[in-house]
């Protein structure tokens, strides 16, 4: 055994010997049992309630049984039933803990719910193998987006159907069958500083994974720096998972069920059951618990962070106090009507959760800077800087009624189609984002292009061609602007053209005739490069070619020797051929969103 598995497996043991003096195994537990559990009402007082254990449902699952309980002479359970945030409050026979208050049943007549046996939850630990040292950040597994779904969403400018399959990736917690109608405790999801209408948008998407979602004030998001588990938490105590904080906050409330050392048992059940995770663990202050007839919840102001949750399994969640949970710094700066304000944000990284997250907070800010309804204009100028890359710049704009929605989705669909790439781990280390929203119509539509024939009354390779573009902004005088365009010295004679419009056009246009196929995460990065925002004036020069796109890489006009070769080559999977590729690009940036485009068709001459 290698010396450091040794030293993981000698200190498990020794919690566990430590351990069983304060738990109960679940052997020792049956029918008839009175005890109590521990829970904070309101503020950080812990309060005891009163169980009465009903009996034990063995093997209900894969090594899991459930004990269930009835809650008995307690007004406020009483009154609201099992309550949203109890998630995790510690159960104690003859003072010793027996597991996790975890399930419930919705529109139960009695307060019945399901305890998971504390030795289910301190199994948790087998598989922490960072122990002591810095949360690790996981490289999980999501759906991916294909560059060709990317390319349709953005390209047709229809990025719902991406984003709705980010958004929904997450399977709600459910618990085994065997146990007809058993949910996990709802988890109470508190959402600070959002403006309402990003709350409803979003909140039904958080809904589904189990949450609740609902309003909430921030105290402090500052990291503590003590490592003691035993002077941060009590069993019991309030703890929040964060999911994003700074002028922003979303974090989820449970209870903590025991504590060994620096490590923090709480839940008893999945919070958004990812195996092994690195999100910000902070403390809570509970402010009120609300009777619902549906499902009763608390209300919570999240504190400071002081350690970063582990583990999120079957059985319960784990966090380590003093350990650092890495999250992705962002900035959002917005420009409207009003003077111009800058958010900072902290997102945590994960490949599902941020693209959602990061979309969240572009919704609010937008929210917060334009009127309720009518059409508008929005710009957006981003940079998203990756580990051991150059940063990534884009640059779009949407104009009308569906502004506002679209720019948090063109958000999840970029990052969600960076961080699923499938061929290694894209880690973001910081976005910037800047949003300048007009509340007037920016749109400027293409009414006539055209070339200046050269004197000599036929165009040549090497020539240099005058394209002009007539434009009309709404309810705005048209104008025109002019490009000289080289045709290039070494360009085959024959039939050519001219595209102009606006990037998004001519985005379709290069991606159709040159289709990606990326097979590295350089490639993918590749794709984003060559998008063009609908805000320029995009002109290309388009000439024949016999070329192909191969293991991802694009062969333009190869001799029909080597053409051959790539295309009897099966190994990197079928060649997609090219017929048509762009030897010239040029663009404007207009402040207007481009609205329309054109084709010039070309018969280039050779040279005399």
């Amino acid at each position: 055994m290698h010396p450091r598995q040794f030293l993981l497996a000698f200190a498990l043991l020794l919690t566990a010997v430590a351990a069983s003096a304060d738990t109960m195994p679940l052997s020792q537990i049956h029918k008839g049992m009175k005890g109590y559990g521990l829970t904070v009402f309101e503020g950080t007082k812990v309060e005891r309630f009163n169980v009465e254990i009903l009996g034990v449902l063995s093997n209900i699952g894969p090594s899991q049984d459930l004990i269930m309980a009835k809650v008995v002479g307690d007004k406020t359970v009483d009154n609201a039933g099992i309550i949203a945030g109890m998630s995790g409050s510690p159960i104690y026979i003859d003072g010793k803990c027996i597991g996790a208050l975890a399930y419930a049943w919705q529109f139960a007549k009695d307060p019945i719910a399901g305890i998971t046996p504390i030795d289910e939850m301190l199994a948790l630990a087998r598989n922490d193998v960072g122990g002591g040292g810095p949360a690790v950040v996981p490289a999980a597994a999501v759906p991916r987006i294909s560059a060709s779904d990317f390319l349709k969403a953005l390209g047709n400018a229809k990025t719902d159907d991406v984003f709705e399959k980010i958004a929904t990736s997450f399977g709600a917690k459910q618990m085994s069958a065997a146990v007809s109608g058993a949910h996990p405790i709802a988890v109470p999801l508190s959402m600070s500083s959002f403006d309402a209408s990003t709350v409803s948008r979003f909140g039904p998407y958080f809904d589904q994974m189990g949450f609740v979602s609902v309003p909430a004030g921030a105290t402090s998001t500052s990291s503590a720096k003590a490592t003691d588990a035993k002077k941060q938490f009590a069993e019991g105590d309030a703890v929040g998972a964060v999911l994003m904080n700074g002028d922003f906050t979303v974090a989820a409330t449970g209870t903590i069920t025991h504590i060994e050392g620096d490590r923090v048992y709480a839940f008893g059940h999945p919070f958004l059951d990812m195996g092994e995770v690195s999100f910000p663990m902070t403390q809570s202050e509970i402010v009120t618990v609300m009777p619902s007839l549906a499902s009763s919840f608390k209300l919570a102001n999240t504190g400071q962070v002081v350690g970063a949750l582990r583990q999120d399994r079957s059985s319960g969640i784990m966090g380590v106090v003093g350990a650092k949970a890495e999250t992705i710094p962002v900035e959002l700066t917005v420009n409207g009507s009003e003077p111009g304000r800058t958010y900072h944000l902290n997102v945590v990284r994960h490949a599902q959760l941020s693209p959602l997250i990061l979309a969240m907070a572009a919704d609010t800010v937008i929210a917060n800077v334009q009127r309720a309804a009518g059409e508008r204009t929005i710009m957006l100028d981003s940079e998203i800087k990756l580990k051991g890359f150059e940063p990534i710049h884009l640059r779009e704009g949407w104009a009308g009624a569906q502004a506002r929605q679209a720019i948090p989705q063109y958000l999840a669909v970029i990052a969600g189609y960076l961080m699923s790439n499938e061929f290694r781990d894209a880690t973001i280390e910081s976005v910037k984002l800047h949003v300048r929203h007009d509340d007037q119509l920016k749109i400027a539509k293409l009414l006539e292009a055209s070339i200046d024939t050269p004197s000599k009354g036929e165009i040549n390779p090497g020539d240099v061609v005058k394209v002009r573009a007539l434009l009309k902004p709404f309810r705005g005088e048209p104008f025109t602007e002019t490009f000289d365009v080289k045709v290039p010295e070494n360009q085959t004679p024959g039939p050519a053209y001219l595209l102009v419009g606006s990037g998004t056009a001519l985005n379709q246009i290069d991606f159709s005739l040159v289709p990606p196929d990326p097979r590295t995460l350089e490639q993918v990065l590749n794709v984003l490069e060559r998008l063009r925002p609908s805000t320029d004036l995009t002109i290309g020069l388009y000439s024949t070619a016999e070329g192909a796109v191969t293991a991802g890489v694009y062969l333009p006009n190869l001799p029909p020797s080597i053409r051959a070769v790539v295309t009897a080559d099966t190994s990197n999977a079928p060649q997609a051929p090219v017929k048509y590729h762009g030897v010239e690009k040029q663009a404007k940036s207009l402040g207007y969103i481009v609205d329309g485009a054109m084709k010039i068709d070309l018969d280039v001459r050779p040279a005399i």
